[in-house]
């Protein structure tokens, strides 16, 4: 049983005995404490006397009581639980029991005292643990103690029935991160190499400025025409870090992110493009906002280096994007970003014919943040979206994550039903007038074909949407892998 205390700046840890008994029992039978772990049955001496003498004493856990240090008043409790020192991991949980001591970051001090214990004395390699999604400040407490989200749990139950999401968060020894870059290929073999290169040179920079990150390469190559792949293979050949995909026909690039996504291990990943016009050396900008507490990362380019074509068709994005799927007007997207983990996690969860990865990430979180970027004009090559591509984009988008478009196709249909109606009226009240007045051949076809119009175009729309169903329900790959270079799995 552990007899060392911990002195920080304003707490002491004092390993937990007996005589603390009252204490646990009142602070977890607390409403406020309680409501934020799984289990919430009441706490009785027997079953915390049992708790000490069948884990605390057997080295299975070690807890401490949380101690002001000025006048070692008691106010929480800190613990490492189903300590495995074989794998060097352990579960770690913190609760602050007196509510007149909440708010002044006891807890995040005690958190960094505990985990610097775990790594230093217990030896332990790794600490996870579990908290729910909506108690936001302990989420930040555990960030700035240097944990990270690494998956999210749905609907978990808890012990009263309710069933809340949660963040698995962890943090390992040497306090690194590692950082998935997923890049999409299509017709690179010339600028990849330099992508390639880039990528890892801005890790070793940010490394040398301080930064604790570590990385991994995950090339998706989208059935390209050329020699894309064997640079793939060449480039995994040479560095063990670099995992190469080839998927077996063209699926598009938001197909071939999710498949890069399969791959993924890091706790952020970064998404940039091949063709060197998305500046991998500032992807510490975006790691940086990360770590502030976003959650998906967007670069902004001031000036795009695109041609005038594609600069409307990002500006047409934009607004379709807005309209269509509730993107705040002051965020703007591009396919350069970063996010954590979790929310990959979540956006793999769809597993439809059409992914689109702009409305997965604006399902799952609203921390979404800009950082400013210099955008590349591009050295080699043209863009290999066509007006054709584009269309399919956008159709996809609002057609994958928005019933919007038929509400406006039925807000047309009454528009022009209360049109005709009037104009029917009209017609009679005039003939009445005047029955003289000539029946017009003219407008009458003119109105015929432009109500046929509309009908075949709601109909083609809605016929848009039926067809994505047939083909969902026809279990239609997102993608097909061909080949895996690298895979330790």
């Amino acid at each position: 049983m552990q007899t060392t205390k911990i002195t920080g700046s304003n707490i002491i840890l004092k390993p937990i005995t007996f005589e603390d008994t009252d204490y646990i029992i009142k602070w977890r039978n607390n409403e406020r404490v309680r409501k934020h772990f799984i289990y919430r049955e009441d706490f009785t001496p027997e079953s915390h006397k049992k708790w000490i003498r069948s884990m605390i004493e057997t080295g299975k856990a070690v807890q401490f009581i949380i101690c002001i240090k000025k006048d070692m008043r008691p106010i929480g409790s800190v613990y490492f639980r189903d300590v495995d020192t074989d794998k060097g991991e352990a579960e770690y949980g913190i609760f602050i029991g007196e509510d007149d001591a909440v708010g002044y970051g006891y807890g995040t001090e005690a958190a960094l005292l505990a985990v610097r214990y775990a790594f230093e004395k217990l030896k332990l390699s790794k600490l996870i643990l579990r908290v729910f999604t909506d108690n936001a400040a302990a989420v930040a407490s555990y960030e700035k103690a240097g944990f990270s989200r690494e998956s999210l749990l749905k609907a978990v139950e808890c012990s009263d029935g309710e069933r809340k999401d949660m963040y698995l968060m962890s943090i390992a020894k040497d306090n690194s991160r590692l950082v998935s870059f997923v890049i999409p290929c299509y017709r690179s073999e010339q600028t990849l190499p330099k992508v390639v290169e880039e990528v890892i040179r801005t890790v070793e920079a940010l490394n040398a400025g301080g930064k604790k990150y570590d990385y991994e390469i995950i090339l998706v190559d989208d059935c390209s025409p050329d020699n894309t792949f064997d640079v793939i293979r060449d480039l995994c050949e040479n560095n063990k870090k670099i995992t190469g995909i080839n998927l077996a026909r063209n699926f598009g690039q938001h197909a071939a992110l999710m498949a890069g996504f399969h791959y993924v291990k890091g706790d952020v990943v970064v998404c940039l493009d091949d063709d060197g016009q998305t500046p991998a050396n500032e992807a510490g900008k975006l790691l940086a906002e990360i770590e502030k507490g976003s959650d998906v990362v967007y670069a902004k380019y001031d000036h795009k280096m695109h041609s005038l074509f594609r600069n409307f068709g990002s500006w047409l994005n934009e607004e379709m994007t807005e309209m269509m799927l509730g993107k705040p007007k002051d965020i703007y997207v591009s396919s350069y970003f970063a996010a954590r983990r979790f929310v990959i996690e979540d956006i793999k969860r769809y597993t439809n014919a059409y992914p689109y990865v702009i409305g997965l990430v604006l399902r799952t979180t609203k921390r979404i943040s800009n950082v400013n970027v210099h955008h590349r004009e591009r050295e080699v090559g043209t863009s290999g979206y066509t007006f054709r591509k584009l269309i399919g984009l956008w159709f996809n988008g609002f057609t994958a994550f928005s019933v919007k478009p038929l509400r406006i196709a039925t807000a047309i249909g009454c528009f022009l039903a209360s049109m005709g109606f009037i104009y029917g009226i009209y017609t009679i009240i005039k003939k009445f007038v005047n029955p003289n007045v000539p029946m017009g051949f003219s407008s009458m076809m003119s109105a015929l074909v432009f109500i046929g119009g509309m009908l075949m175009l709601m109909l083609g729309l809605i016929g848009e949407y039926i067809g994505r169903m047939y083909i969902s329900m026809n279990n239609s790959p997102q993608f097909v892998i061909r080949e895996v270079m690298n895979d330790e799995e």
